[in-house]
């Protein structure tokens, strides 16, 4: 099971978040999106996944991935993989 924890933003056009949420569609891997207070503070489901309270958030299997660019690359990488199966 894969989840993105992502701010509210309406659009996938204007954040990081939503740049998660496009690659992750094109490269087929479907998953849960939970929609994060966009306070900071009000934030503790991710404060409890990775000691901080930035989005986006990405959990596939045991990983927990929390700084967007690494998270784009994890993408690309078990992408890579699948295609290489």
């Amino acid at each position: 099971m894969t989840t993105l924890y992502r701010c509210k933003a309406p659009t996938d056009l204007v954040c990081r978040c939503g740049k998660v949420a496009r690659r992750l569609r094109s490269a087929g891997i479907e998953f849960e999106e939970v929609r994060v207070q966009f306070r900071k503070r009000d934030r503790p489901e991710i404060d409890e996944l990775t000691g901080q309270r930035w989005v986006p958030v990405l959990v596939h299997r045991n990983e927990v991935i929390h700084d967007s660019h690494r998270i784009l690359e994890y993408i690309d990488w078990i992408d890579d993989r699948t295609e290489a199966a």
